[in-house]
C-alpha cells in the first residue's frame, strides 16, 4: 500500500517514534508499505494522491487547516497519529491564552508579520475532517504504530485498548493517609506501591492503556498522553473531578486541598482540554 506522512503543527516526535522501530519498520517498508511523500526525506511540490495518509500534529494555522482538508479529499484512509492530532495534546496548552498574546510574548513586532496566520485555538484533526483511525500517544509507542498500520494495510481492524494504564502497571493500590501531594523529584518512590497512593500526581487511572505503562513501571508518573479511556468517551462525567476523587480516596487528602495543589502543577491540564471532544468520537476508531 502506498502512503504519505504529513506533519502539521507538532514537534515531529510521533513520526520519530515510528522510525525508532528499526528492523521491523524496514521489513514493513520493504514488503507492505511504500512511502511516497514524507517531507523529512521525500519532499514533492504537491502531496500525491495515494491510499493512506498518516498525519501527525494538530491544527493551529490557516495553512494546517487547508492542508488537512486537501489530505482528506485525496485519501481513502486517514490515520491520526499521536496526541496532538487526536486530542490537541500538550500544544493545546496554548489555548489557555489568546493567539495574539502568545505571539506578543514570543516575537518582536517585525517578526510577527512573517509568521503563519494562526487560528484562535489548537484543534485536533477531527474538528475539521473525518478521521478513520486514531493512534494516540505523546509519542505513540513504536510497536503500537507498526501494529496498527500493519492491520490497516491488511484490511483488518486494529486491536483496541479500552482499559486504563493502571491495568498494565501492576503496582499495588493502597489507601494512604498523606497531607500533601509530591512532585516526582521530592521523594523516592516505592517500586511496588501505586504512585498515587504515595502522593504523586499519576494520571494512569484516567488514561487509555496500550502503552505498556513504561512511565509508572519505571518510577515516573503517567501524564495522560494516550487520552481518556472508553469509560469516559460517552459518559457525561467530568474527568478532572474524577481524578480529584481518585487522588483523595487513595491519599486521604481532602478533595478541596487536592484541587488547590493541582493548580500549582499545570502540566496535567493538557489532558482535559479536549476531553469533551474525545467523547464524541466513534469508539471503534481509537487504537
Amino acid at each position: 500500500m502506498k502512503a504519505n506522512i504529513v506533519s502539521l503543527t507538532c514537534c515531529a516526535g510521533c513520526v520519530s517514534s515510528l522510525l525508532n522501530f528499526g528492523v521491523n519498520l524496514q521489513e514493513m517498508l520493504l514488503n507492505e508499505l511504500e512511502l511516497v511523500y514524507y517531507p523529512t526525506f521525500i519532499d514533492l511540490r504537491e502531496i500525491p494522491n495515494v491510499e493512506l495518509a498518516i498525519v501527525e500534529g494538530g491544527i493551529r494555522t490557516v495553512r494546517d487547516q487547508e492542508m488537512i482538508r486537501e489530505v482528506r479529499a485525496k485519501y481513502r484512509i486517514l490515520v491520526s497519529l499521536g496526541q496532538c492530532a487526536t486530542d490537541g495534546g500538550i500544544t493545546s496548552l496554548g489555548n489557555l491564552s489568546s493567539a495574539r498574546r502568545l505571539i506578543e510574548q514570543a516575537y518582536t513586532e517585525p517578526a510577527m508579520s512573517k509568521l503563519p496566520e494562526l487560528e484562535d485555538f489548537m484543534y485536533p484533526l477531527d474538528h475539521f475532517v473525518d478521521v478513520d483511525y486514531y493512534i494516540p500517544g505523546c509519542p505513540p509507542m513504536p510497536f503500537t504504530i507498526v501494529h496498527a498500520l500493519r492491520n490497516i494495510i491488511l484490511g483488518k481492524k486494529p486491536d483496541r485498548h479500552d482499559k486504563v494504564v493502571c491495568t498494565e502497571c501492576h503496582r499495588k493500590i493502597l489507601a494512604s493517609k498523606l497531607y500533601t501531594l509530591y512532585e516526582i523529584y521530592e521523594k523516592e518512590a516505592d517500586p511496588n506501591i501505586c504512585m498515587v497512593s504515595q502522593g504523586f500526581t499519576c494520571l494512569g487511572s484516567l488514561t487509555r492503556d496500550g502503552c505498556g505503562a513504561p512511565c509508572p513501571r519505571n518510577g515516573f508518573t503517567c501524564f495522560g498522553c494516550r487520552g481518556p479511556p472508553d469509560s469516559f468517551l460517552y459518559r457525561a462525567q467530568d474527568i478532572y473531578s474524577f481524578m480529584v476523587k481518585v487522588f483523595s480516596t487513595r491519599t486521604g487528602i481532602p478533595e478541596e486541598r487536592i484541587r488547590r495543589e493541582l493548580h500549582t502543577g499545570p502540566f496535567v491540564f493538557h489532558t482535559f482540554i479536549f476531553s469533551k471532544l474525545a467523547r464524541t468520537k466513534a469508539k471503534e476508531k481509537i487504537i
